[in-house]
């Protein structure tokens, strides 16, 4: 599998090159319109998803469906790149949109959105065919996306499936996310072979029972809401859950103690973008180089999102630079 890697993630550094630079970021963040922010942006390796964006009259819907689709053609370039384990590792590096994903079509269903409303909130990027995605968004119940998923053949469908009957059998949405992550970071840990994913699976679950501690702090039975496989483990999560910030690790402990949910989930991002950085660092021919890929695009196309926005609406440079910090 290391042999698979050498070329995996030499195929990825090349791709790292034409990642938006800090100093192009500024020449974007400096257009003075939004018609000029396209036109650099045309310039550069974005130029074959923006075809339909600086057509004439064209504006943020075009600008959202070219960044969503950059970045879904280079998740499933990497994806591509792997065969056998690795195929299997980049999976689950690629399969984290899923999750979001099926998060935002679980929501949307639930709150009787409209399918065009949820599939806007799509990011394609992950492994189910974002075509399967759009169907299951149409959907009367959670139950009935799910058979819609399931015609995929993508592992995390069976997941959604056990999910979904955890809501109808306690129509508690708080049920239905907890069984989503319970199988789908049990299936990421199963599926995880390098030492350097398991890490960063590792991180990313600690991040969540933190975050997760913060937000039902004084329920009854605090225990059905931790996820395993983290160094957080669940004695410790309880008491966080009651309150107790000595229960967190140094690391963790911020993200509890942060004053506002916003706050603790930028810190969490930024902790989660140093432990990216440090599987690539660490495994040179292991799967983090293409987790920190993936994740400094990520970063990449939400501060495209927010200087088109700032540039379409007009508002000052100043205000948008504040903005980026938090992306």
């Amino acid at each position: 599998m290391a042999n698979d890697y050498a070329y995996i993630n030499g195929r990825i550094r090349v791709m790292r090159t034409e990642l938006i630079t800090e100093r192009s970021f500024d020449e974007l963040l400096s257009s003075t319109s939004y018609a000029e922010f396209l036109r650099l942006l045309s310039e550069g390796s974005l130029a074959e998803d923006l075809r339909d964006s600086t057509s004439q009259n064209s504006g943020l819907n075009e600008l959202d469906a070219a960044l969503s689709r950059n970045f879904h053609r280079l998740a499933q370039k990497v994806h591509s790149f792997g065969k056998g384990e690795s195929a299997q590792e980049l999976g689950v590096v690629v399969a984290k949109w899923d999750l979001i994903n099926l998060k935002t079509l679980a929501r949307g269903i639930m709150k009787g959105r409209s399918s065009e409303a949820i599939t806007e909130a799509l990011i394609p990027g992950g492994t189910f065919p974002f075509e399967v995605l759009k169907a299951a968004s149409s959907s009367s119940d959670l139950l009935a996306a799910a058979t819609t998923l399931s015609a995929a053949g993508v592992p995390l469908g069976r997941i959604f499936r056990d999910a979904a009957q955890a809501f109808a059998a306690s129509n508690d949405a708080m049920d239905f996310e907890v069984s989503l992550d319970k199988g789908f970071y049990a299936w990421a840990r199963s599926s995880a072979k390098s030492n350097s994913l398991k890490r960063l699976l590792g991180r990313e679950i600690d991040l969540r029972n933190a975050f997760s501690a913060r937000q039902i702090k004084g329920q009854a039975n605090p225990g059905r809401f931790f996820v395993e496989g983290g160094n957080l483990n669940e004695s410790e999560f309880v008491r966080l859950a009651g309150g107790d910030v000595t229960a967190a690790t140094a690391i963790l402990a911020p993200v509890f103690e942060a004053p506002t949910l916003e706050e603790a989930d930028l810190i969490s991002r930024k902790l989660m973008d140093e432990a990216a950085s440090n599987a690539a660092l660490s495994d040179t021919l292991g799967p983090g180089v293409a987790a920190e890929f993936l994740r400094r695009k990520e970063i990449e196309i939400a501060k495209l999102r927010l200087i088109g926005r700032g540039k379409f609406y007009g508002v000052p440079i100043e205000s948008l630079r504040k903005e980026l910090g938090n992306a």
